[in-house]
């Protein structure tokens, strides 16, 4: 039999360690410190999982520069710069890396923001106090930085 797999189907409870991390990894980007955490339950040792990571990582299944790239790109059409940066860094990441996202993703904040505002509130400006703050906390809360935010909401217009 090969290493990828011990029988017992697709799912089945016979899988290899290593065959249910190349699972994981070919739905998505998964990093280091997340698929550790699923595939321990179906370790036999804390060592078995280290040969395991050290495999996905030599062959390239396992990426965490990959991973960062990814969600970054993914995220970006929808949050700001610092929810990206908090997601990334739960993952257990670098700081350096999580930093030169950060940078890159901030150089289009105010066109991210603003594509974001316009698909919410239809591209029309607040007309009361109440929809100022409404528009408000919803682009803070999706991670868009305070000045950004107030620039979009005050002047619409403006490009």
């Amino acid at each position: 039999m090969s290493d990828f797999s011990q029988g017992q189907g697709r799912r089945g409870s016979g899988r290899s360690l290593l065959a249910r991390g190349i699972s994981y990894l070919s739905r998505r980007e998964h990093s280091e410190y997340e698929l550790r955490k699923k595939l321990a339950p179906h370790a036999e040792s804390p060592e078995e999982l280290d040969a395991v990571m050290l495999r996905l990582k030599k062959e390239n299944w396992q990426s965490d520069s990959r991973f960062l790239q990814a969600t970054a790109n993914v995220t970006s059409q929808k949050w700001g710069a610092m929810r990206i940066a908090a997601k990334l860094r739960q993952h257990h990441l670098s700081e350096d890396d999580v930093n030169a996202a950060l940078h890159n993703l901030q150089s289009s904040e105010y066109e991210r923001a603003k594509a974001v505002w316009e698909k919410k509130f239809k591209g029309e400006a607040y007309a009361t106090p109440q929809e100022y703050a409404k528009q408000m906390r919803f682009l803070l809360s999706r991670g868009f930085s305070a000045d950004i935010v107030r620039k979009i909401i005050r002047d619409p217009s403006d490009v």
